[in-house]
């Protein structure tokens, strides 16, 4: 006999098999796929202003070139060619401007991979508040891309050989970790932009010519120059690569720091290598008198002593301690006072740590803060501990005769 089936169990079934047919609706496979072979993916972006009108540079890496058996290095790619080709068109905004660029680009150009963004010196002394909308409106660009300011146009500078690396932007990026703990991606800045009491510091890039005037065939490289300081969205100034140093173990943001010391008597120099700084900043404040103490705390290695100075010696290794410190306390100096008064740039966050520790203090004069902030009157006090002076501990191939040891 057949199977009766009652109402109940028809509707069952009606269902059961309706909702397989509408899960097959969903499992419509890649309907709305995109080919690796029709995307260009951006591996940096530089932005540089030409009159009224913003110029966007794009490299696009090149996959067929990005290194096999035939390459010649990492910029070079494979049979002598880049490994990346270079996009660059003009418009009256930054959006505008990359519409252009699809237009010369047979494929569509993806940005999910762009690794830095570049700045022109010349553009981010105007604001660069501007360009930053469209970086968040749309998803696919990545608010971690790493930012750069740099000397003269981001054109010239992502069109360097760059032969370590496979393109400039992947060499831009590495730098930017080797000079910062925590360099500033387009999430960063903009949240410098908007805080209060905090100024942004970015890396300054250049191009260079690897080697002396007379070597032939030279590569152009690229090279950090110092730091860049803002207020607000605005470049107000540079800071050159001897002071930023300093400037950099403030905001604690120095990956490493070298410091060279003379001896009390003959000549060369003692390297001290600083691989640990902790920052405390403490404020100070009664009325309109502000001030902050920079308290910090460095370990360091000795790294070369070409002098006749014996640091084997206690008094003396306390005596390299006391110069680096002093050295520090010099330099650092000299970096907030040209931040303060020159740049008016508050990279330091003395208005971030007052609101952070004085919150009624801080409502109180945030409405002034950009003219009181220069009168802040700072103290550094840095406390250094030589933990290591090497496998050798008096100075290496000095007779005994010679050595200092006072």
């Amino acid at each position: 006999m057949k199977p009766q089936w009652s109402d109940a169990g028809k509707m069952r079934k009606a269902a059961v098999l309706s909702c397989l047919v509408l899960c097959s609706v969903l499992l419509g496979g890649c309907w709305d796929r995109r080919e690796v072979n029709d995307v260009a993916f951006v591996m940096g972006t530089g932005l540089d202003k030409e009159g009224d009108q913003y110029r966007i540079t794009m490299q696009i890496a090149l996959p067929g070139q990005l290194g096999s058996s035939g390459s010649t290095g990492g910029g070079g790619g494979t049979r002598g060619t880049k490994s990346y080709y270079l996009e660059s068109k003009i418009g009256p905004s930054f959006r505008a401007a990359s519409i252009e660029e699809q237009r010369g680009v047979s494929r569509t150009l993806n940005y999910s991979h762009r690794r830095v963004l570049l700045f022109s010196e010349e553009l981010a002394r105007e604001g660069v508040s501007k360009m930053m909308d469209v970086l968040a409106r749309i998803p696919q660009n990545r608010l971690s891309s790493l930012v750069v300011i740099t000397k003269g146009s981001t054109l010239d500078l992502l069109q360097a050989d760059a032969p370590i690396e496979q393109y400039p932007a992947e060499m831009v990026r590495e730098l930017n970790y080797s000079y910062m703990r925590k360099p500033l991606s387009i999430k960063l800045l903009v949240n410098s932009i908007l805080a209060d009491g905090m100024d942004a510091a970015v890396p300054l890039m250049s191009l260079v010519k690897n080697g002396p005037a007379n070597i032939k065939d030279k590569k152009t490289n690229i090279q950090v120059d110092g730091l860049a300081v803002f207020h607000k969205d605005r470049l107000t100034g540079i800071i050159d690569n001897h002071l930023s140093r300093f400037l950099l173990m403030g905001m604690e943001e120095a990956k490493e720091t070298e410091i060279f010391i003379t001896p009390p008597k003959g000549t060369g120099y003692l390297s001290v290598d600083l691989i640990q700084n902790n920052v405390h900043i403490k404020p100070y404040v009664r009325g309109n008198d502000i001030r902050m103490t920079i308290r910090m705390s460095c370990n360091g290695n000795v790294r070369e002593n070409e002098t006749t100075f014996d640091i084997s010696n206690e008094r003396n290794l306390k005596w390299l301690e006391q110069q680096v410190e002093e050295r520090i306390r010099k330099e650092l100096g000299e970096a907030v006072r040209v931040i303060q008064q020159k740049y008016h740039s508050d990279v330091l966050g003395f208005g971030r740590t007052i609101m952070m520790n004085l919150p009624n203090e801080w409502e109180r004069m945030k409405p002034q803060w950009d003219q009181m902030y220069p009168k802040v009157e700072v103290t550094i006090n840095p406390n250094v501990h030589i933990e290591n002076i090497g496998s050798v501990t008096k100075p290496f191939g000095i007779e005994k005769e010679q050595i200092q040891n006072e």
